[in-house]
């Protein structure tokens, strides 16, 4: 294995702060350390996986591998997309850099109609891609690939047909899988695709719902259908133990693919058929919440998948945020953090082996006798968003969320933000587009509508930033914003003039100036003071969320998104893997100091040359 200087210097700063840690229950410190681990592994699979190759699947202290052009292979994504929520988790530009390093030779894969999981390829790379940067290349890609998924939606079985290469076993297979790829159809109807697209997804869903979805919750793998005719033809498995059983990861993306539909849609149908999923599911898991790799797996075939373990976590994390009930809402949540907090230590944290993924013992197609027993890069990477969304949603705990009714989104500042002052604040779309404006009003104003704020920042309805100019709304520079994703806004208005600026910070980016020296909105009351500042959504309550809300008087710089951890301190000394199997300190604190200190020392001293800038 060959490490770059840079890499070498990244991986013995991170070790310097594993070598610390301990793990007592999943909580911020444990999905920091957690975070830290796979960022060493991340470097380590960058440095030996040859550019235009993607990881797949553990071997023997690597990893098997498939190319950016292969048509059929489904896991090219996930490598780039980890990357990506590692740059977001860090706001370390190296793993922007890579992430967009691995990405870009995917867009080989956008007129790939050969395929469903065109979207599990676009959406795990692209997707988080254009996320950080809002690329209008990348956008286009992801709107090819929808056009290219939408190929395969068969309008009269009313579902998307997975793949071609089991003809004639299957003719029109409609599989569990399929679902999580329905996601490209949704988003590129969500962004400026056809609005057909969104109608082809609910269609799959609900075909879907209705054939492998059993009564009780549990799944089948797969059904087929004559294309021509419609008629019935088999039902059963593929990677599952047998046709009447569950496989584990199968229900798990039936439990993510409902739940994100439901996202997009708000279609009450897509909640109560993640549910039903979700609770079968939890119903049936043993003690440590890792389940088989099939919920019927016989003695003698019984090893554990952690990647479904990782994907029902993440699944859970969100849907936990959708239902109204107070008591099933603690019940998904808490599922969720038991089954990261296992995930977080031996024996299923990949810490003191030689493998180089995050996660072992998991299995990709038991059946075929492919994949057992081994890391997965989609374990990986669904793992490492189910910490970024439990890391979200704590932060979110302690904001203010919108709200529909104006009166109930209305929060005070104070008498005394006069002259010249900036506001400053995070802010969390929960999906993408929205309708929401946060408004600027004076203490006096009693707040009916959008017309009671002076000044208004709004996410619209094509899924961009922009704020009130007078009689209407502009913006400087094009920037979109993306569910579940933190922004910095700060906004600087003078009183006396009337008039504001607007600037807004992506993760891990410069500011980009939205408005400049706007005017004060025409129909508003007389503005004085920054007294009141107002989140309303139109389409529902917790669209989207405000975090560290600060005013001040004069022209304030940016401060530092809650989002945005500091980066680990970095150095140029090989390090072997420094955690145990349990994911506790593997050598003596004072010998963990020791080595930290030898790094600084030659760092001072020459034997590696930093990064002046990023």
């Amino acid at each position: 294995m060959i490490l770059r200087a840079r890499d070498w210097t990244l991986l013995l700063g991170l070790g310097c702060v594993l070598l610390a840690g301990s793990a007592r229950g999943f909580d911020e410190t444990t999905a920091t350390r957690v975070l830290q681990f796979a960022q060493q592994q991340a470097i380590k699979t960058d440095s030996v996986v040859p550019s235009g190759r993607y990881p797949q699947s553990t071997t023997d202290g690597g990893w098997l591998t498939v190319s950016a052009g292969d048509l059929t292979g489904w896991t090219q994504g996930f490598f780039p997309g980890e990357l990506w929520y590692l740059f977001e988790g860090s706001g370390n530009a190296t793993f922007k850099t890579k992430a967009a390093a691995r990405t870009a030779p995917l867009s080989v894969q956008q007129t790939n109609s050969t395929t469903h999981d065109t979207g599990f390829k676009l959406m795990t790379s692209f997707g988080n891609a254009y996320r950080f940067t809002g690329d209008e290349a990348q956008r286009q890609v992801l709107l090819t690939g929808a056009a290219s998924l939408a190929k395969r939606y068969n309008a009269k079985l009313g579902y998307v047909v997975c793949c071609d290469w089991n003809r004639p076993t299957w003719l029109a297979p409609l599989v569990v899988d399929t679902m999580m790829d329905i996601e490209l159809l949704l988003w590129g109807s969500a962004h400026g695709g056809q609005a057909v697209w969104r109608d082809m997804a609910v269609s799959h869903a609900l075909k879907t719902l209705q054939w492998l979805v059993r009564d009780d919750g549990s799944s089948f793998h797969v059904v087929d259908f004559d294309p021509v005719t419609g008629a019935f033809r088999l039902r059963g498995t593929y990677q599952g133990f047998s046709n009447d059983s569950t496989w584990a990861r199968g229900q798990t993306w039936l439990m993510y693919g409902y739940t994100m539909v439901y996202r997009y849609t708000r279609d009450p149908r897509m909640l109560a058929a993640a549910q039903k999923t979700t609770d079968w599911y939890l119903n049936h898991l043993p003690a440590d919440m890792v389940p088989l790799w099939d919920f019927s797996a016989p003695a003698g075939k019984q090893f554990k998948d952690t990647s479904a373990a990782a994907a029902a976590a993440s699944a859970l994390l969100e849907l936990s945020g959708y239902v109204s009930d107070a008591a099933t809402r603690q019940r998904y949540h808490d599922a969720a953090v038991r089954m990261l907090d296992a995930l977080s230590a031996a024996p299923y944290l990949a810490s003191g082996t030689s493998k180089s993924s995050v996660l072992q013992h998991g299995v990709g197609n038991f059946p075929a006798g492919k994949e057992i027993d081994v890391g997965l890069i989609y374990g990986d990477y669904y793992f490492i968003e189910a910490i970024q969304r439990f890391r979200l949603q704590s932060r979110l705990q302690a904001g203010w969320p919108s709200r529909v009714d104006f009166s109930a989104a209305v929060h005070g500042l104070g008498t005394t933000n006069t002259g010249t002052v900036t506001a400053q604040f995070d802010l969390t779309p929960a999906r993408s587009p929205i309708d929401g404006v946060i408004g600027y009003a004076d203490s006096s104003t009693t707040i009916k509508g959008f017309s009671s704020s002076a000044m208004l920042i709004r996410m619209d309805t094509d899924g961009f930033f922009d704020a009130r100019n007078g009689g209407g709304y502009a913006a400087l520079t094009a920037v979109p914003y993306a569910a579940n994703t933190t922004y910095h806004v700060r906004m600087v208005a003078n009183l006396g003039t009337k008039r504001y600026s607007v600037w807004v910070r992506p993760p891990g980016g410069a500011e980009i100036q939205l408005a400049k020296d706007y005017v004060f909105r025409s129909d508003a009351p007389l503005t004085d003071d920054l007294g009141k500042v107002t989140l309303n959504g139109t389409t529902g309550d917790g669209t989207y969320t405000v975090t560290n809300h600060t005013v001040k008087l004069g022209t304030v710089a940016a401060t530092a998104s809650a989002s945005e951890a500091p980066e680990a301190p970095e150095a140029a000394l090989s390090l072997a893997d420094p955690l145990d199997g349990s994911g506790c300190a593997a050598v003596p604190g004072s010998a963990a100091l020791a080595l930290c200190g030898m790094a600084l020392w030659l760092m001072r001293h020459g034997w590696c040359s930093r990064v002046a800038s990023r």
